[in-house]
């Protein structure tokens, strides 16, 4: 497909794949364009077929080429499937990332082919152009020849035109969304794309945020000043959380019809839609030009009149849409810690019809909180005055008055005027402070798409429900780009890491001195294992609990006993989380991190540590020993490679209570766990996880028959819901992962295929239940008297962000939140090794790095620019990678 013939640049093709890390994974630059010597020896030696070529029948009844891309498709792919991320993603991708920098392609465009014929996922470009005019043009162009190759498609595969346009829409839609305002500003235009370009304003999303942090913050303090007032956040429902456009369309309707007002009779014509109140209605009537074609109309008794005929009734409630975003806002307030309610105007006989399109959309757990007949803004207030165990953070409305209200009863809240696209609010919807809707940006910030932060980043979210799951690119070609290790490649990294966490180790040891009486020894080894390297959670850990912990042993010449509940197994049941069942680089760099706490401990205590890991793959949840059986023989084979043959001890948790004469008989397991269970099952009795599943959680906490200070059910359940197994039915078995985990409590979307919906379902019911037998076993632990492995002459080593008091926060990787097995190791801008979700780290173009051993999970991921274009890793990180300081 040629999209120019004269004015081709390509001089700065080989400059733009170098500075764009995503970018250089979906497009090559063709032989002979000008800068093959800049980019490798790629440009030359690749095949490539012409985009155009794709769809072309070789004689009457046969597309040949398009039949050899798709029969090499991965076993269980669809050919729509295939071609929409083999072909379509790395078109938009190139497309987007050459106009991001103010350029088009140029001459012809390929598809780049490997020496089977199969697609590899890049584009081929022969030039490129500045992009002064014609992205329309260029746009219309290639979106005609994705139509030319959706007929083909279908004519190969017998897909029904629809759905393989769909395919292909979804990547469009995918790769389109939350642009940079520039890049956005650049696709202008009328073309087939434009309807997909999306765009969350700096302003907003910076006022989201703020909410969630101030949310986050205040639930920190509760956790630490109990008795504190909850954080509380109030949503109004009509054109703030809910956009009631089907609505003002019908009382528009009827007010055309009854005046003939021609426009009204159609308002989906119409530029912008009123709100419902009178500073909105002026606004929206210049916007459409109105008063001059109707000079003789009372326009401002026609408002009455509008007012009179929005609808109120069951029927037409339903009709109302979610504003775009809300069900994330509402997920992340939740998870920060907030108490959300729906804070309306709508009077109490509206209070059934509202919780059911409320209950559609997922949000009908949430308390709603209606009005009597009268003034709405005073009501507001005392319904929130109503509430003295929760302080406000935020509130967003769309009236003004309402705002003026809350903002002179609750000072120190953000109250946020809502101005929702489409409608005329409050004068037009000018003014500061405000949110049109209630998304805001992913974190990390989505790859190419224009940011200033448009580099490979690390999420440090420390839980997968923090990530939006449903935005991210699952990338599946990007594994052609991965690095395969030599044996002297992997060893020389093993022991660069090992010697530089040696002498850190020994450096701090001999910084804090060695001591002569036991008791300053023990104070001495203190501060070394509360150190920041290590975690540093001084206050949990008081040096009263070390005198108790370790005095005995130091007194004796002995190694200081250490006890960690873990590893268990590596959670790859999603694949969102890692790719593999095997330990990785994350788990080898928490062992050698074990090491340098022992050599710095050594500089003091000459004996050192003796660290006792008790896993539990099959204790809190059962899993058949071949779910585990290999990552924990490779667990014991990296203890051997870091040097800890006589420091480390891998013992199964259970073996280890057998053998102690205080734990309880594990004969008695079954009965004990049948009683716990039972009593779950009699709390929770009625509880369908299936039919609402967040009313069904809310029911849960306020039923939990656990005691204070006790685990909670719903908690755990959040958590233990992103660690079930997903079976995959066929196809891509990471994008099936994403899709089920996009919203997992949505079972109703009709939007959603079935399958997904029931995919959902049965991933909340298994959750429910394996949550249950965690918990459950937790209380026989307590009445078998399992602490007594952790209780008395050792440290008890906490993985958790905040431990119990008298444990010591152990940390394996600095600054990483997320434990080794719960996720995918990943070297930083630093080389630093950290750990971080494989979904996110495909997401953001991190290229993977295989051991020197028979496996195709990665044994680390790094950002795309750490490797050459020719596939080789970056001589320098060998030498460079280090385990993070902090």
């Amino acid at each position: 497909m040629v999209l120019c013939g004269p004015d081709v640049r390509s001089e700065r093709l080989g400059e733009l794949l170098d500075e764009d890390p995503l970018l250089r994974l979906y497009c090559v630059a063709a032989a002979g364009t000008g800068e093959h010597r800049a980019v490798g020896e790629l440009s030359a030696a690749r095949n490539a077929i012409p985009l155009g070529e794709l769809a072309r029948w070789e004689f009457p009844g046969d597309v040949l080429w398009l039949k050899r891309i798709v029969a090499g498709r991965p076993p269980g792919w669809t050919a729509p499937e295939h071609l929409a991320e083999f072909v379509v993603r790395p078109l938009l991708i190139t497309f987007r990332g050459l106009l991001a920098r103010g350029f088009l392609p140029a001459g012809e465009l390929g598809v780049e082919l490997d020496s089977a014929a199969t697609a590899t996922g890049r584009i081929v470009l022969g030039g490129i152009r500045r992009a002064r005019s014609g992205v329309p043009g260029v746009v219309t162009a290639l979106d005609e020849q994705l139509d030319e190759l959706a007929a083909a498609c279908v004519f190969i595969s017998g897909d029904e035109q629809d759905r393989v346009r769909a395919a292909f829409e979804r990547v469009i839609a995918q790769e389109l969304r939350h642009l940079a305002e520039p890049t956005a500003a650049a696709f202008a235009g009328d073309h087939p794309w434009l309807r997909f370009v999306h765009v969350v304003v700096a302003e907003q999303h910076e006022i989201l945020s703020r909410v969630v942090r101030l949310v986050r913050s205040r639930s920190a303090r509760c956790r630490n000043e109990p008795g504190l007032p909850r954080p509380l956040v109030a949503v109004d429902l009509d054109f703030c959380a809910l956009h009631p456009k089907h609505r003002v369309g019908e009382a528009l309707r009827r007010l055309g019809e009854a005046h003939g007002i021609d426009e009204f009779v159609a308002p989906a014509r119409l530029d912008v839609l009123p709100g419902l109140y009178r500073p909105g209605w002026r606004p929206f009537l210049a916007a459409n030009g109105l008063p001059a074609r109707y000079p003789e109309l009372d326009w401002d008794a026609l408002y009455a009149e509008y007012r009179q005929n929005v609808a109120w009734h069951r029927e037409a409630l339903l009709t109302d849409e979610p504003a775009p975003g809300l069900v994330e806002f509402v997920r992340d307030l939740e998870q920060a810690g907030a108490r959300v309610v729906w804070l309306t105007g709508r009077r109490h006989r509206m209070r059934a019809a509202t919780e059911e399109v409320l209950s559609r959309h997922g949000l009908g757990h949430l308390d709603l909180r209606t009005t009597d007949d009268g003034p709405v803004a005073g009501q507001k207030v005392a319904a929130l005055h109503d509430m003295p165990e929760h302080e406000l953070v935020a509130a967003f409305d769309d009236s003004a008055g309402n705002r003026e209200a809350l903002r002179a009863a609750f000072p120190a809240a953000s109250v946020v005027a809502a101005r929702p696209p489409g409608f005329t609010v409050d004068g037009g919807g000018q003014g500061p402070c405000g949110i049109r809707t209630f998304e805001s940006l992913p974190q990390p910030v989505p790859l190419g798409r224009g940011h200033s932060a448009d580099a490979p980043q690390l999420s440090h979210v420390t839980s997968l429900s923090r990530l939006r799951i449903g935005d991210l690119s699952t990338r599946p070609t990007i594994w052609s780009h991965g690095v395969e290790l030599t044996a002297g490649e992997q060893s020389r990294i093993v022991e660069s890491l090992v010697a530089t966490a040696v002498a850190d180790g020994r450096r701090l040891g001999r910084e804090v001195g060695a001591r002569a009486d036991p008791a300053a020894i023990c104070r001495a080894v203190w501060r070394v294992v509360t150190a920041k390297p290590f975690g540093a959670a001084r206050t949990a850990y008081p040096p009263a609990a070390a005198d108790r912990d370790m005095l005995a042993s130091i007194e004796a010449g002995e190694r200081i006993p250490f006890v960690v509940v873990g590893p268990s197994l590596k959670q790859d049941g999603s694949r969102l989380k890692a790719l593999g069942g095997l330990p990785d680089l994350a788990e080898l760099a928490m062992l050698i991190r074990l090491r340098q706490l022992d050599e710095a401990v050594r500089q003091i205590h000459p004996p050192g540590i003796a660290v006792r890991a008790l896993t539990d793959a099959s204790h809190f949840r059962f899993r058949e020993p071949d779910r585990y059986a290999g990552y924990h023989r490779e667990l014991v084979a990296q203890v051997e490679s870091a040097g800890l043959r006589d420091v480390v001890a891998v013992e199964d948790f259970d073996d280890a209570a057998d053998a102690h004469p205080r734990c309880g008989d594990r004969t008695q397991r079954p009965e004990l766990l049948a009683k716990h269970r039972d009593r779950y099952a009699t709390a929770f009795a009625g509880l369908d996880v299936r039919r609402d599943p967040r009313a069904a959680l809310a029911e849960a906490d306020a039923r939990d028959p656990a005691g204070p200070g006790r685990p909670r059910f719903a908690e755990l359940f959040r958590s233990v819901l992103q660690a079930v197994d997903i079976p995959c039915p066929g196809g891509d078995p990471f994008a099936w992962s994403q899709r089920i985990y996009a919203n997992p409590f949505d079972l109703t979307d009709p939007a959603v295929p079935a399958e997904v919906r029931r995919a959902r379902g049965d991933l909340l019911a298994t959750a429910w239940r394996e949550t249950v037998t965690y918990l459950a076993n937790k209380h026989v632990d307590e009445e078998l008297d399992y602490s007594v492995l952790w209780r008395e002459g050792c440290v008890r080593m906490s993985l958790s962000i905040r431990p119990a008091a008298g444990r010591l926060r152990f940390v394996p990787l600095g600054g990483a939140g997320v434990m080794p097995w719960h996720g995918t190791a990943a070297l930083n801008d630093l080389c630093e090794v950290s750990v971080d979700y494989a979904i996110s780290l495909v997401d953001q173009g991190f290229v993977p790095v295989r051991a020197a051993r028979e496996s195709a999970q990665p044994w680390f991921m790094v950002p795309a620019r750490s490797v050459d274009r020719a596939g080789t890793l970056d001589p320098a990180l060998f030498d460079r990678i280090r385990l993070r300081s902090k």
